[in-house]
């Protein structure tokens, strides 16, 4: 498939191509067409805590940020505050007054504000809560301005069946009988055994054999170890079980799943609302069958919904809140693919998750990525794959393509013939060099005015996004993308914006270019890979390039009553306005040349707009005072003069006649000799 890969450098021209972006942020600049601050953290990382409030008084407020210890104290905890993709304000949670404030300047806008944190390696979760108030009144908070969450770390996956779980617990004020509940969700299948008991420093509580509930008697405000044992199935080797802890009142104090064995960590998505969801699991069948397949929804300590082949979970009750999904994937011999969609059962509602994931036998080496596209109808279409050379160039890469789990044959131009349905590209690839590399899939129709069907760019290494954006009107585009510094710089950062397989431009660690577009579809590629604090913010914006003038005078200064030549042009402006001088007023083409008669020292001005704003030039001419006539005739013009004057009067009538107004001729400078 060699024929088909190739190696694009930034191009100058657009082709129509790719579907207006979902998280464009609002503006007031109509000229933007993406404006977004997003905070990156790696995989291994407790996922961001962030939240958003608009300030419309334009009142000086205090934020801050407190440490709950609940269980236990974070390791860290860090917060920053955004204002359309301006940080504002940061702060770092003292170890000793577990709190940080951040004083927010007073300005009307939205405000969205971001935590990070490291929670205590033994418990692995932390409890926080923020306060904004009136800088004037900091001890009362905003309520509809305030927050409070939680971080937890994802736990880790072992290539052993079996898991140990030593943590803490902290008992409520209320002394008693405490309900501690194990529940082995069978997930994939069910745990060959799981026990364990709570510990009170080095004295014994409770013993808890197995799963089922006990009733144990607690101290109040108590801090309690919980060690648990899990042994996975033999064969599968991955497990899940759940733990709820409950005080005498029935107020929850515990309330974790836990994986075992090979289970990789879960997924965490928000759920915003309390609603039904959906849950559809496919195993593509391509290259090959999956040999194993499962996915399971939990909230806290309870199952939602679970799958252990393909299939669907409809209309199952979800709370408002963090909802963890679990997916069990194992490939026999061949890699496997298979989609995941979670999404609310409303009709026309945004998904929670929906991914296609690739699957690699063990100890495979290399990469596998799936594309999935529906096409609209039976023909012949065409696959294209390119290699962006973005940081760097992949060491390989090939592809193909099938249909119900049946590789199509490609034509050497990439053409193959596919019924109407989905169809799932295959890419393989070795990483650059560097770890980090940027490759892009477009599918077509066939022949001399292709149609682009799909269109996906995927980034090889490091933290990677993708978004797209739909442009109704052609344009010229700036693309500016910057490393916040929050909680530190990126060791990786950049965006490439391409379409139908061309690369348009590309930044690499922070900066702006343009582009010229036509109506279609754009993708933006981010890669962002975060610094040694695990964690990194960027701001990327796309708006209409700025419009410039170049304005020039054939001469600074002139005798009263002469003529210069003015010379202008403009990039980025669809309409210009003259000021200043009595020959220079009122609108002007975009470019163009003009003589105007100087009677006294002006200042000239024109000032041209476009949709990324107006740009204004000045030129200043002076006049001199012309010569005395000869033998001190009192300062008399000569008849030459004379003759000249009135026919820069009558041509500049002439211009600004508006029968006149369209005559090319009129408009020519050499009409003043």
């Amino acid at each position: 498939m060699g024929h088909r890969i190739m190696h694009r450098g930034l191009v100058a021209s657009i082709p129509a191509a790719l579907v207006l972006v979902a998280l464009v942020a609002p503006s007031a600049r109509a000229d933007v067409l993406y404006d977004q601050t997003s905070l990156v953290g790696l995989p291994t990382v407790a996922a961001p805590a962030e939240y958003s409030f608009t300030e419309s008084t334009g009142e000086a407020l205090v934020l801050t940020l407190t440490d709950l210890q609940e269980p236990v104290a974070f390791s860290s905890l860090q917060v920053a505050v955004t204002v359309g993709n301006s940080l504002v304000g940061s702060g770092t949670v003292s170890a000793s007054t577990h709190t940080a404030t951040v004083d927010i300047p007073a300005a009307a806008g939205t405000y969205t504000v971001h935590v990070i944190g490291t929670p205590n390696a033994t418990q692995g979760i932390g409890l926080f809560g923020v306060c904004v108030a009136a800088a004037s009144s900091s001890s009362t908070c905003i309520a509809s301005y305030s927050y409070s969450g939680n971080l937890f770390t994802p736990s880790a996956p072992s290539t052993t069946p079996s898991s140990g779980l030593d943590t803490t617990f902290t008992t409520s004020a209320a002394a008693g009988t405490y309900t501690v509940t194990i529940t082995d969700d069978a997930f994939p299948a069910a745990l060959q055994s799981i026990s364990g008991g709570i510990a009170l420093g080095s004295t014994a509580v409770a013993n808890l054999p197995g799963t089922g509930s006990y009733s144990v008697t607690l101290s109040a405000s108590t801090t309690y170890t919980l060690i648990l044992g899990a042994l996975a199935s033999a064969t599968l080797k991955a497990g899940l079980y759940a733990v709820h802890i409950a005080d005498p009142t029935g107020a929850t104090v515990f309330d974790r799943s836990i994986p075992v064995g090979t289970l990789p960590a879960a997924t965490v998505v928000d759920n915003a609302v309390t609603q039904a969801l959906n849950l559809t699991l496919t195993d593509d069948q391509y290259p090959a069958p999956l040999s194993g397949l499962g996915v399971a929804i939990t909230e806290g300590s309870t199952l939602l919904a679970m799958l252990t082949s393909s299939g669907n979970v409809s209309s199952f009750n979800a709370p408002a809140g963090p909802v963890q999904i679990w997916q069990y994937a194992v490939a026999a011999t061949q890699p496997g693919v298979y989609s995941l969609d979670l999404a609310p059962a409303a009709a026309n509602s945004t998904p929670l998750l929906s991914t296609t994931q690739v699957v690699n036998p063990s100890g495979g080496s290399g990469n596998s990525y799936a594309f999935v596209l529906m096409l609209p109808a039976a023909g012949t279409y065409n696959l294209v794959v390119d290699d962006f050379q973005f940081p760097g160039a992949l060491q390989s890469i090939s592809s193909t393509v099938a249909q119900s789990g049946a590789v199509l044959t490609e034509s050497a131009n990439g053409d193959f013939t596919a019924a109407q349905g989905p169809v799932v590209v295959l890419v393989n690839v070795t990483p650059p060099a560097s770890g980090i590399g940027v490759f892009g899939v477009t599918v077509q129709t066939s022949g001399a005015s292709p149609q682009i069907e799909g269109q996906f760019t995927q980034a090889v290494g490091g933290v990677f996004n993708s978004q797209t954006i739909t442009l109704g009107t052609s344009g010229n585009f700036t693309t500016t993308l910057t490393d916040l510094g929050f909680p530190a710089k990126f060791s990786d950062l950049g965006v490439l914006v391409s379409s139908a397989g061309q690369v348009l431009g590309k930044i690499y660690g922070g900066g702006s270019f343009n582009f010229a577009a036509t109506p279609g579809t754009y993708v933006l590629t981010f890669i962002a890979t975060p610094g040694a604090q695990n964690y990194g913010l960027y701001s990327l914006v796309v708006a209409s390039a700025a419009a410039t003038v170049t304005f020039t005078s054939s001469a600074s200064s002139v005798t009263a009553g002469g003529t210069v030549t003015l010379t202008w042009s403009s990039q980025n402006a669809t309409a210009c306005t003259a000021s200043g001088g009595s020959g220079w007023t009122g609108p002007e083409s975009t470019s163009g040349t003009l003589a105007v008669a100087i009677a006294a020292t002006e200042t000239l001005t024109l000032t041209c707009s476009g949709a990324g704003g107006t740009a204004t030039q000045s030129i200043t001419v002076t006049a001199t005072a012309a010569p005395s006539g000869g033998g001190g005739g009192g300062g008399a013009l000569d008849i030459s003069w004379i003759l000249v004057l009135v026919g820069l009067l009558g041509v500049r009538s002439l211009r600004r006649s508006p029968a006149l107004a369209g005559s090319a001729a009129v408009r020519e400078p050499q009409r003043l000799f």
